[in-house]
């Protein structure tokens, strides 16, 4: 239970007056644009970092499990999987080591490599069963699904629905979320709301489909109190950042529409037996860096509108 928490850092108060109270067994989504306090929330819970003001109590006998967005950073590079996994292994899952890498897809002969030959996909789920590993009944994850392959997010997925104990997931991932979480926390302009729902049910109340509007909406939203100063720029200039802005919403959207037609196939589980699999893993990973390439590319176009065009 968090009651009456606000943060500020310096200038920018990120958190005012927030309460909130997640019960046991519950598999909570903490959603919002970036910038808009989710990570320093959930740090606070956790007791990673102080409040400037208000009080967080756990539930008796409550052991928090913290994963951070770097956490795959923080691995010993000179030790084997299996020596990473031995260093934090409860005495009575010594044995059950090896199974526990392969639940997270690393075969026999995987636990003797080295951490440091791991691609920055395989890092994050190590990370993830070192997490499993140590005795927990809240797991707090903080953007569990960067640096993850489709196989993987499906892994960590079915991992947390079997997880009998409370989970809060700092995310943007809409399918990944799905069907995951059943209570949404949207935190926007210093405070938070509940939906009773899952992700779609929250898109659906907030009018759309798309956790890209949300951002928008975000933008839109927090930067209207803040009055701006706008910087004079021509009719023509804003019509041309206009239009690139168009542009770049239907590359997205091609995009997009081409991640899902991957994310369809890798969904059958025959899939994962044709021979041009990781070939086909491989382009749907160039096409999700591609689209955040393109967000960014939007965020930018979208901040130079929003300064210069006099309406």
């Amino acid at each position: 239970k968090a009651e009456n928490i606000s943060k500020a850092y310096g200038d920018n108060q990120v958190l005012s007056n927030i309460s909130i109270q997640i019960d046991q067994g519950e598999k909570v989504a903490f959603v919002g644009q970036n910038g808009q306090g989710k990570t320093t929330l959930v740090k606070i819970l956790t007791n990673l970092i102080p409040a400037d003001s208000g009080v967080v109590s756990l539930g008796h006998n409550v052991t928090p499990n913290y994963y951070a967005q770097n956490q795959a950073d923080n691995l010993d590079n000179s030790k084997t999987l299996i020596q990473t996994l031995e260093d934090v292994s409860p005495p009575e899952m010594r044995t059950k080591l090896r199974s526990v890498l392969g639940s997270f897809l690393f075969s026999g002969e995987d636990a003797e490599k080295k951490v440091s030959v791991l691609s920055g996909g395989e890092r994050a789920r190590l990370a993830m069963a070192i997490m499993v590993l140590r005795p927990s009944n809240l797991l707090i994850m903080d953007e569990p699904t960067n640096h993850l392959d489709m196989i993987s997010k499906e892994v960590l997925k079915q991992a947390i629905k079997l997880f009998e104990g409370t989970v809060v997931i700092v995310s943007h991932d809409r399918d990944f979320l799905a069907d995951l979480c059943h209570v949404v926390y949207e935190l926007r302009d210093q405070e938070i709301k509940q939906y009773l729902g899952d992700i779609n049910y929250f898109l659906e109340k907030r009018q759309t489909d798309s956790m890209r509007e949300i951002e928008k909406v975000s933008q839109s939203e927090s930067s209207a109190p803040k009055q701006k100063k706008k910087i004079h720029a021509s009719r023509d200039e804003v019509k041309k950042k206009r239009r690139s802005l168009q542009y770049v919403e239907r590359d997205m959207e091609k995009l997009e529409n081409q991640a899902r037609e991957i994310e369809l196939k890798m969904a059958d589980p025959a899939f994962y037996s044709e021979p041009s699999h990781e070939e086909v893993i491989k382009k749907y990973q160039g096409l999700k860096d591609k689209i955040q390439l393109k967000m960014t590319e939007w965020e930018e176009v979208a901040m130079w509108i929003e300064e210069h065009d006099e309406g």
